[in-house]
């Protein structure tokens, strides 16, 4: 099996971003799954139900309920999912900017043999 170096000298923008696009779209999707589970488990096991008992024993009228969970939920994986896609580009621009000063990213690669 032979092996070669080969050099990343150079990371579009353009193909950063939809990379993270991509991955941020199923990561978004990741989230919400997961912050449903976790409410529904939450919920079975009566937390919810304390946590207002608390609330409305301090005087507070708003009970945490499971739309304002998702909603909120929603909220906080939408700025990152932005963040992260908007991100991509910049990582990309500074990657390119340090191999012209420093050197890139070698990888060894390896052919494969089919028996």
């Amino acid at each position: 099996m032979t092996s070669r170096y080969v050099a990343l000298t150079h990371v579009s923008p353009i193909s950063a971003f939809k990379v993270a696009a991509a991955t941020s779209l199923v990561g978004f999707i990741a989230w919400m799954i997961a912050v449903i589970l976790l409410y529904l488990g939450m919920d079975l096991a009566g937390i919810w139900a304390s946590v207002n008992s608390v609330l409305g024993g301090v005087g507070g009228s708003q009970k945490i309920g499971f739309g304002l969970v998702v909603g909120l939920g929603a909220l906080m994986g939408a700025i990152l999912a932005v963040l992260l896609t908007v991100l991509a580009p910049i990582g990309a621009l500074i990657y390119n900017a340090i191999v012209g000063l420093v050197g890139a990213l070698e990888v060894e690669t390896a052919d494969v043999v089919e028996n």
